[in-house]
């Protein structure tokens, strides 16, 4: 039994007593140790991440870890694993949930991050678009799905075209603004049809040079939908003075995810606008509180006297409110809640996505990124930024229908068949 229990648990290095928490503390340590031989370019053999993937999915669910151990106990001495067994039943049973992880580290961005801002400042912005695939290269390799890491394909020059395109259109309306308010207005209808041209493209290129386990995604949405998205639903927000916000919200949220696929499967969000408005209810009630306060504030001042003095003494304590209420509390919030509602409405194909953010340990976390951020005089937004994307992941999965690796395999075999969309397709990203 030895022997055999040596097979999953040795690859982890835990005895077969270890809890779930040692297990996954060792699961990191051994990708840590894969990380750094890419680092040495010392890349270890593909099955030996394939190994140890599958320990880890079998000895982190506690079903499929008991139907191991007895597998073990009744298996004679040097018999192979029954892994199948296992990973049969749970397929049967209609699959699991899968966690999404973030392994990367804050001390190695904070390399890529310090050369990166080094680079683009020397050469006046231009290094900015290498610096940008550097970026989404760490990030995307370092978010695993079932143990497999994402990947980002994006070339330079395709992000500096863009980029180009981007500061030619608004140096042009800057210009125009300086000629005359109708030069201005004129330019800004020029605009218009533009923005959803330049969003359909840059959501493409996104996606085409997105992979997962080799198999890349894509995104079908069209000018026409973008149009309705961004020029209709979006200038609804602005005369309604806000209110049909969160109604362009789930329209953009529904555009981008309803028209993205991995391999043949197309994603599908049922977010409701009830539940994005729902959303917005808190925010909007501090803006509402904070604009009384004003009013009340302007009321006292007009007033004179004693009021004067106690308005005056409102103002010191309602602009630090302004100020770092929103990005401290309401932005964190909104950004939790909506990526909670809209990801746990949203599936790939039998699959369902759950998001489960804890609000408060969301504004926690960025109220103390921003204070390291702060103290550190910037230095610490390498750290802060990965400390979002692990708690993020962290708090992310995937309930899979079946088997996810059948699943990939037989998108990349429809793939296959069906031949890749051309590359030179998507060669504009207007991404920052």
């Amino acid at each position: 039994m030895q022997a055999l229990a040596a097979n999953y648990y040795a690859q982890l290095g835990v005895g077969q007593t270890a809890t779930v928490d040692e297990i996954k503390a060792a699961y990191a340590e051994r990708l840590a140790a894969f990380r750094d031989m890419l680092a040495r370019r010392e890349p270890p053999p593909a099955e030996a991440l394939d190994a140890l993937r599958e320990a880890f999915k079998t000895l982190s669910n506690p079903q499929a870890r008991v139907a191991y151990d007895a597998a073990l106990d009744a298996a004679p001495p040097l018999a192979p694993p029954p892994a199948e067994p296992a990973a049969a039943a749970q397929s049967a049973s209609g699959g699991g949930e899968e966690g999404f992880e973030f392994v990367g580290d804050g001390g190695e961005y904070f390399r890529i991050w310090i050369v990166n801002i080094f680079l683009s400042i020397v050469t006046l912005g231009i290094y900015s678009a290498w610096a940008k695939v550097r970026r989404e290269q760490y990030f995307h390799r370092n978010l695993l799905l079932d143990g497999s890491g994402f990947d980002y394909h994006g070339k330079p020059t395709a992000i500096l075209k863009g980029r180009v395109i981007a500061l030619l259109l608004v140096g042009g309306l800057s210009a125009a603004q300086h000629v005359s308010p109708l030069a201005y207005g004129v330019a800004l209808l020029c605009l218009v049809p533009l923005v959803p041209w330049l969003a359909v493209k840059a959501f493409r290129f996104r996606a085409f040079n997105t992979s997962y386990r080799g198999l890349r995604f894509s995104f079908h949405g069209t000018y026409g939908q973008a149009f309705k998205v961004f020029v209709g639903y979006g200038l609804l927000a602005m005369v309604t003075f806000g209110l049909a916000f969160p109604v362009f919200y789930r329209q953009l949220r529904k555009f981008m995810l309803d028209n993205t696929r991995f391999g043949t499967t197309a994603f599908a969000c049922s977010v409701t606008t009830g539940a994005i408005y729902r959303i917005f209810l808190f925010p909007a009630f501090i803006v509402l509180a904070l604009f009384a306060a004003m009013i009340v504030v302007a009321a006292m001042s007009a007033g004179g006297g004693t009021n004067a003095l106690a308005a005056a003494g409102f103002v010191f304590l309602l602009i630090p409110l302004f100020l770092i209420l929103p990005q401290a509390v309401l932005v964190p919030y909104v950004a939790a809640r909506s990526s909670n509602a809209v990801w746990s409405a949203t599936a790939l194909g039998p699959h369902r996505f759950a998001s489960r953010l804890p609000v408060g340990g969301f504004i926690g976390l960025t109220v103390a990124n921003w204070l390291g951020i702060l103290c550190t005089l910037g230095l610490f937004i390498p750290w802060a930024r990965v400390r979002v994307a692990r708690y993020r992941a962290a708090h992310l999965s995937l309930a899979v229908a079946g088997s996810l690796d059948d699943f990939v395999a037989g998108e990349a075999g429809a793939a296959t068949a069906l031949g890749d969309e051309a590359a030179d397709m998507f060669d504009l990203d207007i991404g920052l």
